[in-house]
């Protein structure tokens, strides 16, 4: 019904002049014939000046053709032409229409300046966001403070608290980029049982402690070499489950390798100092 509604007042106007019938706003002209001065009816939004009106026939207006528009009374004759389609980085906030332009907006993690869009800042880790970002705004960022971290990098997370651990667990301090890591291990205990929580315990922080997708290649790599069979489709996890976490007592030993193997000397200072009775082995 409103689209036979909008199609009957496109061909109204189309085919009849406009006139004071419809209380339209004027401007002044001058009568082509006669160069007398006259007043005429200015175009409704959606439509332009096709002939200026004379001292004897009204203005005549005729409908914007497609991706063309006008938003108020006029009286100028062509519509303007709408604004391009929307960037891969904006969003059409309004369709180009008879009576509009097209307006687009920067999506979701991208902020507009002079025109452009561009990609909302990225806070690493040990920063987190201190000013949200807007459209029309980027993300600010900030140092994580004493007592707080981050161990993404992103454009929407917040600095968070550390943890606080209960008073039967060990407290392995965090830092700007770590939480601290509350471990039930008792690293001096030769109990079956408190080894392989120990076991699991140390595959847990290790994951947790991970600086890099480039350091968790290079351990993967160096645990599947040692668990040849059947290791091919094993993430980390799973191997370090089956090779660190289930065996008593020499997943201590399979991993202070492992990491000695990869590189990564500072998981192994960590491992040895949390995890081995008295901080040696």
């Amino acid at each position: 019904m409103f689209m036979l509604y909008v199609a009957v007042f496109l061909a109204t106007f189309s085919a009849v002049p406009c006139s004071g019938q419809y209380s339209a706003p004027t401007y002044p002209w001058k009568d082509a014939e006669t160069g007398e001065a006259v007043t005429c009816d200015k175009c409704p939004p959606g439509m332009y000046v096709g002939t200026h009106c004379s001292r004897h026939i009204p203005t005549r207006c005729l409908p914007c053709g497609k991706s063309q528009y006008t938003e108020f009374w006029n009286y100028i004759e062509e519509c303007l032409v709408c604004d391009y389609a929307c960037s891969e980085v904006q969003e059409e906030v309004n369709a180009c229409n008879a009576t509009h332009n097209r307006v687009c907006r920067c999506k979701e993690g991208y902020f507009s300046t002079l025109d452009f869009c561009l990609r909302s800042t990225v806070c690493p880790p040990g920063e987190g966001v201190e000013t949200a970002g807007t459209r029309e705004r980027d993300v600010e960022c900030a140092q994580c403070e004493r007592g707080f971290f981050s161990k993404v990098s992103s454009s929407t997370a917040r600095c968070q608290t550390h943890s606080v651990c209960a008073d039967n667990q060990t407290v392995i301090p965090g830092n700007d980029i770590h939480n601290t890591f509350c471990s039930s291990c008792k690293a001096n205990s030769t109990h079956t049982q408190d080894i392989k929580v120990c076991n699991q315990e140390m595959v847990r922080f290790v994951l947790d402690r991970l600086h890099s997708d480039r350091h968790t290649q290079r351990l993967l790599r160096v645990l599947r070499r040692v668990n040849r069979v059947g290791s091919a489709g094993l993430e980390l996890q799973d191997l370090l489950d089956v090779l660190v976490g289930k065996k008593s007592p020499s997943g201590l030993k399979v991993l202070l390798d492992a990491l000695d193997r990869a590189r990564l000397p500072h998981l192994h200072r960590l491992v040895t100092k949390w995890f081995t009775a008295q901080g040696s082995i």
